[in-house]
């Protein structure tokens, strides 16, 4: 972050910087969303187990399968999902479920506007308990910039919730 001037980073999910300071503001659950349009085409998964017959758009890597976390009555576990959409782009996964490509994980709060979508609904809400932490994160130095205090202040008080 030093080396290409980043005074501010928002992240969701785990943060691995050993050369920054980390204050995490508020968590975010996930959600396992799809369309209307795409569910009256190939119908709704009940269990977690049916995501292996469906198009899942999974945002991250270029992996060919990625693994979803849910929770049953036996504790934790994860379902192998693959589709033909695979991005890092989460507005390219988001704008696939809502054109009825496939179905789609994602947090909460990548979704606000989404959720009220009357095309868009979530799926397997008994199995998925995971949340993902939201965090900012600056480089370590001994003074911290006013800008990045400020901001950090700000949306701090704004976020300090789960979403």
């Amino acid at each position: 972050m030093v080396e290409d001037r980043v005074d501010l980073v928002i992240r969701v999910g785990a943060v691995e910087e050993p050369d920054a300071i980390v204050r995490r503001v508020a968590s975010t659950p996930l959600v396992c969303v799809g369309s209307r349009q795409y569910f009256e085409k190939h119908g709704v998964p009940t269990e977690p187990a049916e995501l292996a017959r469906h198009n899942c758009l999974v945002y991250g890597g270029f992996e060919e399968v990625a693994n979803w976390p849910f929770v049953g009555p036996k504790g934790h576990f994860s379902v192998a999902v693959r589709g033909n959409l695979t991005s890092n782009s989460m507005e390219t996964i988001r704008a696939g479920v809502l054109a009825g490509v496939g179905i789609g994980m994602f947090t909460r709060a990548s979704l606000v506007g989404e959720l009220s979508h009357p095309d868009v609904v979530t799926i397997l809400d008994d199995y998925v308990q995971a949340t993902r932490d939201i965090s900012f994160v600056w480089p370590k130095r001994r003074l911290v910039p006013a800008r990045v205090k400020r901001v950090t202040d700000f949306l701090g008080a704004s976020l300090e919730c789960d979403f």
